[in-house]
């Protein structure tokens, strides 16, 4: 492999485009381009910066080697395996959040219907007309509120730390 198919390769691998690279280099676009299609060769101050950039030895963009040809396949593998894993990730995290706020909000459509029926639980007089124990009405209402709070709490606590686990 020579010197411009590596700067190709290697501006692949690190997901650069020629623009992208040409404003690292201060140089023009065209100029990476000619470079890639064997056209021009840069400069030595120019393939010391690339190979800053790459994170890769002058040696191996001047010279032939096929070691430094398998580490680079290896390293172009490992990004993408690492792209790969990032984006199951996501989509974990995705399924998660979905997950856990359905079952949040069934829990809190339970606790609502419990409290809702402790509320109307013998509270009502039906010869007089009027409502009864209070401490049921307060008891149902503090279970809705509580219960609602500690289902948000308990879903916070638990996304934040499926997300931020290794």
């Amino acid at each position: 492999m020579d010197l411009s198919e590596k700067i190709l390769k290697l501006r692949k691998a690190n997901g650069l485009s020629q623009d992208e690279l040409s404003e690292q280099l201060n140089i023009s676009r065209q100029s990476i381009s000619k470079w890639e299609s064997g056209q021009a060769m840069p400069e030595l101050d120019k393939i010391v910066k690339l190979a800053e950039i790459f994170s890769v030895s002058t040696d191996y963009l001047l010279l032939p080697n096929e070691t430094d040809e398998l580490k680079l396949k290896t390293s172009i593998l490992e990004k993408q395996q690492q792209d790969i894993l990032q984006t199951q990730r996501k989509i974990q995290n995705k399924h998660f959040l979905i997950i856990s706020l359905f079952v949040s909000l069934l829990t809190m459509a339970i606790i609502i219907f419990i409290g809702d029926y402790i509320v109307k639980l013998d509270n009502f007089d039906y010869e007089n007309e009027i409502w009864g124990n209070f401490n049921n009405i307060l008891l149902g209402r503090v279970l809705i509120i509580c219960g609602i709070l500690a289902t948000i709490a308990i879903t916070t606590i638990l996304n934040f730390r499926y997300r931020t686990r290794p």
